[in-house]
């Protein structure tokens, strides 16, 4: 009997399990307007700050932002039986959001893979005031002379919001200050510089790019530790 009751106990916190994530899931950019473009009576949340909703947004999505102290206290207004479309920069902070959703007892929660940034390198569209940018922030010709000096030049395109490039920043300073004179490091701030990583089709940050009079020599998406960026930039 004891046997039979644990065997249940197993089977229901499984299928409790198996629903509560059935329906949150993470999906690439083209999937994701597509299953919104199909879902009726659906609810659109951008993640960000106000200040990067009100520069562009997906049509008739509501800003919360993240990282407000009444971000849960806010979705807790929403209806949680509403598929859910969710969605950040680059899709980090959505990504958490999303588990936070889920534990709020929202039944179908969609999180954008790649976010904004790779909803627009794959031309869709968008709303806001600059849905249609001009130029803005550093430009390609700054850019190209900066990558073709005689020093070589690692490229850190970043956020001040994003986890990981905080996590990356003290270790690419100690590796410029460990070879000074080999090698120079230049942060891009992809809010700052909108236009140049949209012409980059920067989707994913951190991005590291190395680059030697002009050319690239090593690309890596995603945080890095010491041992592998000196490795793949070959410093001695």
């Amino acid at each position: 009997m004891t046997k039979f009751f644990t065997f249940l106990l197993v089977m229901v916190a499984l299928i409790s399990c198996e629903s509560n994530n059935a329906q949150t899931k993470t999906i690439p950019t083209l999937e994701y307007q597509q299953l919104l473009t199909e879902t009726k009576n659906n609810q659109i949340i951008d993640v960000r700050t106000e200040g990067e909703f009100m520069e562009e947004h997906l049509h008739n999505a509501i800003n919360i932002n993240f990282n407000g102290n009444d971000f849960e206290a806010n979705i807790k207004k929403l209806d949680k039986t509403k598929p859910t479309f969710i969605y950040c920069l680059s899709g980090g902070r959505s990504g958490s959001a999303m588990e936070i959703f889920a534990k709020n007892g929202f039944k179908q929660v969609y999180n954008m893979q790649g976010g904004i940034l790779q909803w627009k390198g794959d031309q869709l569209p968008l709303t806001g005031a600059e849905a249609n940018p001009s130029w803005k922030g550093m430009s390609k010709e700054e850019f190209e002379k900066i990558t073709n000096g005689d020093i070589p030049v690692l490229i850190d395109f970043n956020a001040t919001w994003c986890g990981p490039c905080k996590k990356l920043k003290p270790i690419l300073a100690e590796i410029e200050k460990e070879y000074t004179g080999k090698i120079k490091v230049v942060a891009i701030d992809v809010d700052e510089n909108k236009s140049l990583a949209e012409s980059m089709k920067v989707t994913n940050i951190p991005l590291l790019i190395y680059y030697k009079k002009g050319k690239v020599e090593m690309n890596i998406e995603g945080f890095a530790d010491k041992a592998r960026l000196v490795s793949a930039m070959k410093l001695k």
